[in-house]
Protein backbone atom coordinates (compact mmCIF):
# COMPACT_ATOMS: atom_id res chain seq x y z
CA UNK A 1 0.00 0.00 0.00
CA UNK A 2 1.39 3.30 -1.15
CA UNK A 3 2.00 5.79 1.76
CA UNK A 4 -0.21 8.65 2.26
CA UNK A 5 0.86 11.94 0.56
CA UNK A 6 2.29 14.91 3.07
CA UNK A 7 -0.88 17.26 3.79
CA UNK A 8 1.37 20.94 3.10
CA UNK A 9 -0.45 24.27 3.90
CA UNK A 10 1.37 26.62 2.27
CA UNK A 11 0.16 30.39 3.79
CA UNK A 12 1.82 32.53 1.08
CA UNK A 13 -0.40 35.88 -0.45
CA UNK A 14 2.23 35.89 -3.42
CA UNK A 15 0.39 33.17 -5.96
CA UNK A 16 3.33 33.28 -8.25
CA UNK A 17 6.10 32.15 -5.29
CA UNK A 18 3.38 29.87 -3.85
CA UNK A 19 3.02 27.89 -7.11
CA UNK A 20 6.61 27.60 -7.14
CA UNK A 21 6.51 25.89 -3.38
CA UNK A 22 3.89 23.94 -4.39
CA UNK A 23 6.29 22.93 -7.36
CA UNK A 24 9.22 22.27 -5.07
CA UNK A 25 7.50 20.17 -2.55
CA UNK A 26 5.77 17.80 -5.38
CA UNK A 27 9.01 17.04 -6.82
CA UNK A 28 10.64 15.65 -3.89
CA UNK A 29 8.02 13.80 -1.76
CA UNK A 30 4.03 12.81 -2.40
CA UNK A 31 2.65 16.23 -1.24
CA UNK A 32 -0.83 16.95 -1.04
CA UNK A 33 -1.04 21.00 -0.96
CA UNK A 34 -3.01 23.99 -0.30
CA UNK A 35 -2.21 27.00 -0.55
CA UNK A 36 -3.93 29.94 1.81
CA UNK A 37 -3.48 33.62 0.80
CA UNK A 38 -3.95 34.14 4.74
CA UNK A 39 -3.19 32.99 8.14
CA UNK A 40 -7.06 32.84 9.29
CA UNK A 41 -8.05 31.31 6.01
CA UNK A 42 -5.33 28.48 7.27
CA UNK A 43 -6.57 28.33 10.68
CA UNK A 44 -10.23 28.31 9.80
CA UNK A 45 -9.19 24.77 7.69
CA UNK A 46 -7.23 22.93 10.43
CA UNK A 47 -9.76 20.16 10.70
CA UNK A 48 -8.54 18.75 7.57
CA UNK A 49 -5.31 17.72 9.71
CA UNK A 50 -2.13 19.30 7.82
CA UNK A 51 1.24 17.43 8.55
CA UNK A 52 3.30 20.77 7.43
CA UNK A 53 2.63 24.93 7.33
CA UNK A 54 5.14 26.73 5.08
CA UNK A 55 3.91 30.46 6.60
CA UNK A 56 4.86 33.69 5.35
CA UNK A 57 5.54 36.22 7.89
CA UNK A 58 3.77 39.67 6.25
CA UNK A 59 0.14 39.25 4.64
CA UNK A 60 -3.09 40.46 4.56
CA UNK A 61 -4.97 40.43 7.88
CA UNK A 62 -3.22 38.54 10.73
CA UNK A 63 0.26 38.50 10.88
CA UNK A 64 2.99 35.17 10.49
CA UNK A 65 3.71 35.53 14.39
CA UNK A 66 0.44 35.93 15.19
CA UNK A 67 -0.88 32.86 13.05
CA UNK A 68 2.04 30.86 14.49
CA UNK A 69 1.04 31.53 17.91
CA UNK A 70 -2.63 29.87 17.17
CA UNK A 71 -1.03 27.41 15.34
CA UNK A 72 0.92 26.51 18.38
CA UNK A 73 -1.89 26.37 20.55
CA UNK A 74 -4.33 24.73 18.21
CA UNK A 75 -1.26 22.04 17.12
CA UNK A 76 1.40 21.85 19.38
CA UNK A 77 3.28 19.24 17.52
CA UNK A 78 2.62 20.46 14.06
CA UNK A 79 5.70 21.61 12.01
CA UNK A 80 5.73 25.10 11.44
CA UNK A 81 8.09 26.33 8.65
CA UNK A 82 8.24 29.96 8.42
CA UNK A 83 9.36 31.25 4.92
CA UNK A 84 10.29 34.84 3.74
CA UNK A 85 11.96 37.71 2.58
CA UNK A 86 12.73 39.38 5.82
CA UNK A 87 15.79 38.79 7.22
CA UNK A 88 15.84 40.30 10.37
CA UNK A 89 17.67 38.03 13.02
CA UNK A 90 15.30 39.17 15.89
CA UNK A 91 12.71 37.84 14.29
CA UNK A 92 13.53 34.78 13.32
CA UNK A 93 14.92 34.23 16.96
CA UNK A 94 11.39 35.49 18.35
CA UNK A 95 9.55 32.99 15.62
CA UNK A 96 12.00 29.86 16.51
CA UNK A 97 11.14 30.93 20.36
CA UNK A 98 7.49 30.65 19.73
CA UNK A 99 7.86 27.20 18.34
CA UNK A 100 8.99 26.98 14.26
CA UNK A 101 10.33 24.45 13.10
CA UNK A 102 12.42 25.77 11.36
CA UNK A 103 12.94 29.57 9.29
CA UNK A 104 13.91 30.24 5.87
CA UNK A 105 14.91 33.34 4.04
CA UNK A 106 12.88 33.95 0.41
CA UNK A 107 16.16 34.03 -2.31
CA UNK A 108 18.84 31.71 -3.14
CA UNK A 109 18.32 27.97 -2.31
CA UNK A 110 15.83 28.68 -0.31
CA UNK A 111 13.64 26.15 -2.59
CA UNK A 112 16.58 23.72 -1.80
CA UNK A 113 16.43 23.90 2.01
CA UNK A 114 12.75 23.84 1.88
CA UNK A 115 12.57 20.36 -0.22
CA UNK A 116 14.76 19.14 2.29
CA UNK A 117 12.97 20.41 5.11
CA UNK A 118 10.01 18.43 3.66
CA UNK A 119 11.78 15.00 3.08
CA UNK A 120 12.89 15.14 6.23
CA UNK A 121 8.99 15.73 8.02
CA UNK A 122 8.00 13.37 5.52
CA UNK A 123 9.74 10.99 6.41
CA UNK A 124 8.58 11.37 10.34
CA UNK A 125 5.03 11.94 9.38
CA UNK A 126 5.23 8.01 7.47
CA UNK A 127 6.82 6.63 10.98
CA UNK A 128 4.14 8.41 13.18
CA UNK A 129 1.19 6.97 10.82
CA UNK A 130 3.03 3.60 10.39
CA UNK A 131 3.36 3.58 14.79
CA UNK A 132 -0.44 4.57 14.91
CA UNK A 133 -1.95 1.87 12.43
CA UNK A 134 0.32 -0.86 14.52
CA UNK A 135 -0.65 0.77 17.73
CA UNK A 136 -4.38 0.57 16.53
CA UNK A 137 -4.35 -3.26 15.70
CA UNK A 138 -2.70 -4.20 19.62
CA UNK A 139 -4.53 -4.68 22.65
CA UNK A 140 -6.07 -2.05 24.28
CA UNK A 141 -3.50 -1.62 27.21
CA UNK A 142 -0.60 -0.91 24.39
CA UNK A 143 -2.92 2.15 22.82
CA UNK A 144 -2.09 3.78 26.73
CA UNK A 145 -0.17 6.85 25.59
CA UNK A 146 3.48 6.53 26.18
CA UNK A 147 3.17 4.28 28.70
CA UNK A 148 6.16 1.04 28.22
CA UNK A 149 6.04 -2.10 29.83
CA UNK A 150 5.31 -5.63 28.90
CA UNK A 151 6.24 -7.24 32.79
CA UNK A 152 3.24 -8.54 34.72
CA UNK A 153 3.53 -6.04 37.24
CA UNK A 154 2.89 -3.07 35.04
CA UNK A 155 0.06 -5.34 32.68
CA UNK A 156 -1.42 -5.25 36.44
CA UNK A 157 -1.51 -1.74 35.88
CA UNK A 158 -2.62 -1.31 32.55
CA UNK A 159 -5.81 -3.52 33.78
CA UNK A 160 -6.69 -0.77 36.28
CA UNK A 161 -6.00 1.98 34.48
CA UNK A 162 -8.57 0.35 32.01
CA UNK A 163 -10.88 -0.02 34.27
CA UNK A 164 -10.86 3.97 35.17
CA UNK A 165 -12.24 4.92 32.44
CA UNK A 166 -15.45 3.17 32.75
CA UNK A 167 -16.62 5.75 34.92
CA UNK A 168 -15.31 9.27 37.04
CA UNK A 169 -14.25 7.75 40.15
CA UNK A 170 -11.41 9.60 42.25
CA UNK A 171 -8.35 7.74 41.58
CA UNK A 172 -4.91 7.90 43.42
CA UNK A 173 -1.73 7.03 42.01
CA UNK A 174 0.88 5.59 44.38
CA UNK A 175 4.74 5.14 43.97
CA UNK A 176 7.95 6.09 44.27
CA UNK A 177 9.64 9.30 43.08
CA UNK A 178 10.21 8.82 38.93
CA UNK A 179 7.86 6.11 38.75
CA UNK A 180 5.89 7.63 36.43
CA UNK A 181 2.47 8.92 37.75
CA UNK A 182 2.03 11.99 36.38
CA UNK A 183 2.08 9.76 32.63
CA UNK A 184 -0.34 7.54 34.21
CA UNK A 185 -2.83 10.13 35.48
CA UNK A 186 -2.53 12.17 31.58
CA UNK A 187 -2.95 8.73 30.20
CA UNK A 188 -6.41 8.35 32.43
CA UNK A 189 -6.83 11.57 31.24
CA UNK A 190 -6.84 11.63 27.35
CA UNK A 191 -8.52 8.45 27.21
CA UNK A 192 -11.45 9.42 29.11
CA UNK A 193 -14.87 11.41 28.38
CA UNK A 194 -12.92 14.10 30.38
CA UNK A 195 -10.28 14.12 27.19
CA UNK A 196 -11.13 17.04 25.91
CA UNK A 197 -11.25 19.03 28.26
CA UNK A 198 -8.39 20.39 30.63
CA UNK A 199 -5.55 18.78 32.12
CA UNK A 200 -4.41 21.06 34.72
CA UNK A 201 -1.24 19.80 37.31
CA UNK A 202 -0.62 21.52 40.48
CA UNK A 203 2.56 20.04 42.26
CA UNK A 204 1.85 20.54 45.84
CA UNK A 205 5.49 20.28 46.95
CA UNK A 206 6.41 22.94 44.74
CA UNK A 207 3.79 25.66 46.31
CA UNK A 208 5.07 27.56 49.70
CA UNK A 209 2.29 26.74 52.17
CA UNK A 210 0.73 30.61 52.31
CA UNK A 211 0.07 30.30 48.59
CA UNK A 212 -1.36 27.10 48.26
CA UNK A 213 -4.78 28.22 48.90
CA UNK A 214 -4.55 30.63 46.41
CA UNK A 215 -3.23 28.58 43.88
CA UNK A 216 -5.85 26.23 44.98
CA UNK A 217 -9.08 28.21 44.72
CA UNK A 218 -8.01 31.73 43.63
CA UNK A 219 -7.69 34.95 44.94
CA UNK A 220 -9.75 38.25 44.38
CA UNK A 221 -7.84 41.19 43.68
CA UNK A 222 -6.55 42.89 47.52
CA UNK A 223 -6.98 40.34 49.27
CA UNK A 224 -3.58 39.77 50.75
CA UNK A 225 -0.24 41.82 49.70
CA UNK A 226 0.79 41.23 46.83
CA UNK A 227 -2.71 40.51 45.01
CA UNK A 228 -2.66 43.01 42.69
CA UNK A 229 -5.39 41.07 40.13
CA UNK A 230 -7.62 38.73 40.52
CA UNK A 231 -6.37 34.82 40.25
CA UNK A 232 -8.11 32.07 39.11
CA UNK A 233 -7.43 29.11 40.77
CA UNK A 234 -6.90 25.77 39.66
CA UNK A 235 -10.04 23.90 40.77
CA UNK A 236 -11.59 26.71 38.46
CA UNK A 237 -9.51 26.33 35.48
CA UNK A 238 -9.90 22.38 35.84
CA UNK A 239 -13.66 22.59 35.41
CA UNK A 240 -14.75 20.06 32.72
CA UNK A 241 -11.25 17.99 32.62
CA UNK A 242 -8.69 16.51 35.06
CA UNK A 243 -7.16 18.50 38.00
CA UNK A 244 -3.93 16.47 39.16
CA UNK A 245 -2.88 17.07 42.33
CA UNK A 246 0.99 15.90 42.57
CA UNK A 247 3.01 14.81 46.24
CA UNK A 248 -1.07 15.43 47.75
CA UNK A 249 1.06 13.79 50.98
CA UNK A 250 2.94 17.57 51.26
CA UNK A 251 -0.53 19.31 52.30
CA UNK A 252 -1.03 20.41 55.60
CA UNK A 253 -3.92 19.55 57.91
CA UNK A 254 -5.38 23.13 57.63
CA UNK A 255 -5.57 22.98 53.72
CA UNK A 256 -6.55 19.05 53.61
CA UNK A 257 -9.79 20.35 55.29
CA UNK A 258 -10.49 23.09 53.13
CA UNK A 259 -9.30 20.43 50.34
CA UNK A 260 -12.29 18.17 51.70
CA UNK A 261 -15.04 20.26 51.75
CA UNK A 262 -14.21 21.63 48.31
CA UNK A 263 -14.48 18.12 47.54
CA UNK A 264 -17.34 17.08 49.17
CA UNK A 265 -19.36 20.28 47.85
CA UNK A 266 -18.03 20.64 44.46
CA UNK A 267 -17.74 24.35 45.20
CA UNK A 268 -15.04 27.02 46.01
CA UNK A 269 -14.59 30.47 47.32
CA UNK A 270 -11.84 32.32 46.11
CA UNK A 271 -9.57 33.54 49.08
CA UNK A 272 -10.75 37.02 49.92
CA UNK A 273 -14.37 36.31 48.17
CA UNK A 274 -17.75 35.96 48.82
CA UNK A 275 -18.56 34.07 45.73
CA UNK A 276 -19.26 30.59 46.01
CA UNK A 277 -18.00 28.53 42.55
CA UNK A 278 -19.07 25.42 41.71
CA UNK A 279 -16.81 23.73 39.13
CA UNK A 280 -16.85 19.93 37.77
CA UNK A 281 -13.31 18.26 37.54
CA UNK A 282 -12.43 14.89 37.46
CA UNK A 283 -9.47 14.83 40.49
CA UNK A 284 -6.40 12.54 40.46
CA UNK A 285 -3.78 12.77 43.39
CA UNK A 286 -0.36 11.48 43.75
CA UNK A 287 2.26 10.45 45.96
CA UNK A 288 5.68 8.79 47.01
CA UNK A 289 4.42 8.72 50.53
CA UNK A 290 2.84 6.08 52.86
CA UNK A 291 -0.71 7.68 53.04
CA UNK A 292 -2.28 5.00 55.52
CA UNK A 293 0.80 5.32 58.21
CA UNK A 294 0.63 9.15 57.57
CA UNK A 295 -3.52 8.78 59.30
CA UNK A 296 -2.74 6.24 61.59
CA UNK A 297 0.02 9.22 62.87
CA UNK A 298 -2.48 11.72 62.21
CA UNK A 299 -0.91 14.01 59.81
CA UNK A 300 -3.05 13.35 57.12
CA UNK A 301 -6.94 13.22 57.48
CA UNK A 302 -8.96 9.63 57.52
CA UNK A 303 -11.89 11.21 56.07
CA UNK A 304 -9.74 12.91 52.94
CA UNK A 305 -7.68 9.98 52.20
CA UNK A 306 -11.18 8.26 51.45
CA UNK A 307 -12.21 10.57 49.70
CA UNK A 308 -8.86 10.59 47.66
CA UNK A 309 -8.15 7.20 47.83
CA UNK A 310 -11.44 5.90 45.94
CA UNK A 311 -9.72 3.45 43.41
CA UNK A 312 -5.49 3.56 44.61
CA UNK A 313 -3.17 2.64 41.47
CA UNK A 314 0.17 1.35 42.59
CA UNK A 315 3.08 1.91 40.58
CA UNK A 316 5.70 -0.57 40.77
CA UNK A 317 9.13 0.84 40.92
CA UNK A 318 11.80 0.05 38.13
CA UNK A 319 13.63 -2.56 39.68
CA UNK A 320 10.94 -4.95 40.01
CA UNK A 321 9.86 -4.66 36.12
CA UNK A 322 12.44 -6.87 34.84
CA UNK A 323 13.08 -6.14 30.84
CA UNK A 324 11.06 -2.83 30.89
CA UNK A 325 14.17 -1.75 31.91
CA UNK A 326 15.48 -2.71 28.17
CA UNK A 327 11.64 -1.69 26.02
CA UNK A 328 12.15 1.72 28.42
CA UNK A 329 15.85 2.28 27.02
CA UNK A 330 15.18 1.97 23.71
CA UNK A 331 12.08 3.93 23.46
CA UNK A 332 14.07 6.43 25.09
CA UNK A 333 16.58 6.33 23.33
CA UNK A 334 14.82 6.40 19.70
CA UNK A 335 12.75 9.27 20.86
CA UNK A 336 15.69 11.39 21.86
CA UNK A 337 17.48 10.69 18.67
CA UNK A 338 14.40 11.51 16.51
CA UNK A 339 14.04 14.96 18.37
CA UNK A 340 18.11 15.52 17.60
CA UNK A 341 18.60 14.68 14.81
CA UNK A 342 22.00 16.31 14.36
CA UNK A 343 23.38 13.67 16.71
CA UNK A 344 25.08 9.99 15.27
CA UNK A 345 22.68 7.19 15.73
CA UNK A 346 24.48 4.75 18.51
CA UNK A 347 22.79 1.58 20.00
CA UNK A 348 23.60 -0.07 23.02
CA UNK A 349 26.22 -2.42 23.93
CA UNK A 350 25.43 -5.96 24.99
CA UNK A 351 27.57 -5.25 28.48
CA UNK A 352 25.71 -1.77 28.53
CA UNK A 353 22.45 -3.97 28.35
CA UNK A 354 23.51 -6.22 31.10
CA UNK A 355 24.36 -3.27 33.31
CA UNK A 356 20.69 -1.85 33.36
CA UNK A 357 19.36 -4.86 34.08
CA UNK A 358 21.28 -4.71 37.15
CA UNK A 359 21.28 -1.88 38.41
CA UNK A 360 18.96 -1.40 41.17
CA UNK A 361 17.56 2.25 39.39
CA UNK A 362 16.72 4.37 42.42
CA UNK A 363 15.58 7.10 40.47
CA UNK A 364 13.36 4.61 38.68
CA UNK A 365 12.02 5.80 34.86
CA UNK A 366 13.43 9.61 35.42
CA UNK A 367 16.53 7.91 36.17
CA UNK A 368 17.17 5.78 33.09
CA UNK A 369 15.44 8.56 30.67
CA UNK A 370 18.30 10.99 32.02
CA UNK A 371 20.88 8.27 31.83
CA UNK A 372 19.83 7.42 28.37
CA UNK A 373 19.81 10.86 26.96
CA UNK A 374 23.37 11.68 28.86
CA UNK A 375 24.85 8.89 27.33
CA UNK A 376 23.63 9.53 23.70
CA UNK A 377 25.28 13.33 24.31
CA UNK A 378 28.88 12.35 25.52
CA UNK A 379 29.05 8.66 24.05
CA UNK A 380 32.11 8.89 21.20
CA UNK A 381 32.12 4.96 19.90
CA UNK A 382 29.50 3.61 18.07
CA UNK A 383 27.68 1.81 20.85
CA UNK A 384 26.75 3.39 24.39
CA UNK A 385 28.89 1.75 26.69
CA UNK A 386 28.37 1.23 30.55
CA UNK A 387 30.47 3.95 31.18
CA UNK A 388 28.61 6.37 29.16
CA UNK A 389 25.58 6.11 31.46
CA UNK A 390 27.28 7.89 34.38
CA UNK A 391 25.40 5.50 36.98
CA UNK A 392 26.37 5.34 40.73
CA UNK A 393 27.46 2.25 40.98
CA UNK A 394 26.83 2.10 44.59
CA UNK A 395 23.19 1.71 43.34
CA UNK A 396 24.52 -1.54 41.10
CA UNK A 397 23.17 -5.09 42.34
CA UNK A 398 26.03 -7.39 42.71
CA UNK A 399 27.28 -8.91 39.34
CA UNK A 400 25.27 -12.53 38.62
CA UNK A 401 27.74 -13.61 35.39
CA UNK A 402 29.53 -16.42 37.68
CA UNK A 403 28.34 -19.54 37.73
CA UNK A 404 25.11 -20.33 39.95
CA UNK A 405 26.74 -23.76 40.70
CA UNK A 406 29.66 -26.20 41.16
CA UNK A 407 27.15 -27.85 38.47
CA UNK A 408 28.03 -26.23 35.90
CA UNK A 409 31.74 -26.31 35.79
CA UNK A 410 34.14 -28.43 34.09
CA UNK A 411 31.31 -29.45 31.06
CA UNK A 412 33.95 -31.72 29.21
CA UNK A 413 30.57 -33.28 27.02
CA UNK A 414 27.76 -32.69 25.38
CA UNK A 415 26.20 -35.73 27.55
CA UNK A 416 27.63 -32.79 30.45
CA UNK A 417 25.48 -30.05 29.41
CA UNK A 418 22.53 -29.59 30.96
CA UNK A 419 18.97 -28.32 29.89
CA UNK A 420 18.48 -24.97 30.22
CA UNK A 421 15.60 -25.38 32.46
CA UNK A 422 17.42 -26.95 34.78
CA UNK A 423 20.76 -24.29 34.52
CA UNK A 424 17.37 -21.34 35.29
CA UNK A 425 16.76 -23.10 38.26
CA UNK A 426 20.15 -23.29 39.07
CA UNK A 427 20.57 -19.75 38.87
CA UNK A 428 17.71 -18.43 40.99
CA UNK A 429 18.31 -21.00 43.96
CA UNK A 430 21.51 -19.29 43.99
CA UNK A 431 20.27 -16.05 43.72
CA UNK A 432 18.06 -16.90 46.30
CA UNK A 433 20.33 -18.49 48.58
CA UNK A 434 23.01 -15.66 48.59
CA UNK A 435 20.27 -12.90 48.78
CA UNK A 436 19.04 -14.67 51.82
CA UNK A 437 15.31 -15.29 50.86
CA UNK A 438 14.60 -11.72 49.67
CA UNK A 439 12.43 -12.30 46.55
CA UNK A 440 12.98 -8.74 45.56
CA UNK A 441 16.99 -8.49 45.89
CA UNK A 442 16.95 -12.13 44.08
CA UNK A 443 14.80 -10.84 40.71
CA UNK A 444 16.77 -7.31 41.01
CA UNK A 445 20.06 -9.54 40.83
CA UNK A 446 18.95 -11.95 38.22
CA UNK A 447 17.73 -8.63 36.37
CA UNK A 448 14.10 -10.44 35.83
CA UNK A 449 10.73 -9.47 37.44
CA UNK A 450 9.54 -11.26 41.01
CA UNK A 451 6.85 -13.22 39.09
CA UNK A 452 9.77 -15.11 37.07
CA UNK A 453 11.50 -15.64 40.21
CA UNK A 454 8.23 -16.94 42.06
CA UNK A 455 6.99 -19.29 39.10
CA UNK A 456 10.63 -20.91 38.39
CA UNK A 457 10.56 -21.44 42.33
CA UNK A 458 6.72 -22.98 42.40
CA UNK A 459 8.72 -25.30 39.42
CA UNK A 460 11.04 -26.29 41.76
CA UNK A 461 8.56 -27.74 44.71
CA UNK A 462 6.49 -29.36 42.11
CA UNK A 463 9.78 -31.65 40.85
CA UNK A 464 10.81 -32.00 44.97
CA UNK A 465 7.16 -33.04 45.35
CA UNK A 466 7.02 -35.49 42.14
Amino acid sequence: MAAAALRVFVVEDDPDYAATLRLQLTRSVEADVHRFETGEEALDALDREPDLVLLDLVMPGQGGIATLKALRAQRPHLPVVIVSAQRDIDTAIEAINLGAYDYVTKGRDDTVKIRALAERIAERVALTREVETLRNQLPARDALDGIVGESPEMGRVFKLIQKTLRGDLTVAIMGESGTGKELVAKAIHQNSARKRGPFVVVNCAAIPRELMESEFFGHEKGSFTGAHARKIGTFEQADGGTLFLDEVGELDLDLQAKLLRALQNREITRVGGNETITFDARIISATNKNVTAMVQEGTFREDLYYRLFQFPIQLPPLRDRGQDVLLLAESFRRDYLRRHDNLENRSFAAATRRHMLHYAWPGNVRELKSAVERALLISETPELMPEDLLLDVGSRAESSDAAPAEQVQDVQTPDDIMPLEDLKQLAVQHAYDVCEGNIEKTATHLGVARSTVYRVMRKMEENDAA
